[in-house]
């Protein structure tokens, strides 16, 4: 008797837990999504739910479609009915915003750890390389609902032999199950796979899928609830000798070259030949010429030289 009060006395003060079906007000639920409560969105049963196109104004405007609400504990976002029409999605009782519909999105990468985290998909790597995932989604919304951290997203590794790993083993020796609560957009794993650890070289497959609420039973889509199997990483030899290091190294900036131009051989200019201007040559003044002396003239001064020849003895 003691302990049935006991267990009853637990029962009544221990709070019910929120699930992920549970939605906030103005909360955002995702197509395919069934079983969510959305009373919290001061829906009830009977209620009428309206979507506006854009441009409407819905506290005056006509509703493009309408639906109602059976069962608001256990709503269904149903494909054939919410495609094509995401967006906020209004109480039209009271024309205030109720929900918000969502199309889901979900992407897949592998990036190595310490060597730069690079993207590796499709690519060869050397077993020695520590390898992450990175999760690209919408579905991060879903870690506002109350108790939830995030959404559930799982990963699935498939070698070619046909081996399917659902956990894997990290470069510290621990074993990582491969279910994340995606809590923002992108999300890295962290260090979840060390080739080196006992995996066998060749090629593997990966993909991820999310089934909350039953999301991928009723909207299997590639790329909305799971993503492609055909995204691949091939493990080769270990090449690497060094550990990896710490920290992502900081990328070296691409230097620019700037061409020196080639110096200019200037061609040496000759010199301009010295144009030699010639003063005229000065017409030579003629010496005077002593006028021709006569015989008769030139006698009588050699008569007159001789007498006074004679008269000196």
């Amino acid at each position: 008797m003691v302990w049935g009060i006991c267990l009853l006395t637990f029962l009544m003060i221990t709070p019910v837990h929120a699930a992920i079906s549970d939605i906030p007000a103005g909360g955002t639920v995702f197509i395919g999504e069934e079983g969510l409560d959305i009373t919290a969105c001061g829906i009830g049963n009977g209620d009428t739910l309206g979507w506006f196109p854009a441009g409407a104004t819905p506290a005056t405007g006509s509703p493009d479609i309408t639906i109602q609400v059976t069962d608001a504990t256990s709503f269904y976002v149903a494909p054939q009915t919410f495609q094509g029409k995401t967006g906020t999605w209004y109480d039209m009782g009271t024309k205030s915003p109720a929900i918000i519909v969502a199309d889901p999105n979900l992407g897949i990468r592998v990036y190595d750890v310490g060597y730069g985290q690079i993207d590796r998909t499709g690519l060869w790597v050397p077993m020695d390389f520590e390898l992450q995932f990175r999760i690209e989604t919408n579905l991060h919304a879903m870690a506002v609902r109350p108790g939830v951290s995030g959404a559930p997203i799982e990963v699935r590794v498939n070698q070619k032999e046909g081996i399917e790993y659902s956990t894997l083993t990290n470069r510290a020796g621990v074993a990582t199950p491969l279910l994340f609560a995606v809590d923002r957009n992108p999300y890295m794993t962290g260090p979840v796979w060390y080739p080196d650890a006992g995996y066998s070289r060749g090629i593997y497959e990966f993909h991820a899928f999310c089934n909350a609420n039953n999301m991928k039973d009723n909207y299997n889509v590639v790329g909305k609830t799971i993503t492609p199997r055909s995204e691949t990483v091939s493990l080769s030899k270990t090449t690497t000798t060094t550990p990896a290091p710490t920290q992502t190294p900081i990328p070296t900036p691409t230097a620019t070259l700037i061409e020196t131009p080639a110096p200019t051989v200037a061609t040496p200019t000759p010199e301009p030949t010295p144009v030699t201007t010639e003063e005229p040559s000065p017409t030579p003044v003629p010496e005077p010429t002593a006028a021709p002396i006569s015989l008769a003239t030139s006698l009588g001064a050699l008569a007159v030289i001789t007498r006074l020849l004679l008269r000196n003895k």
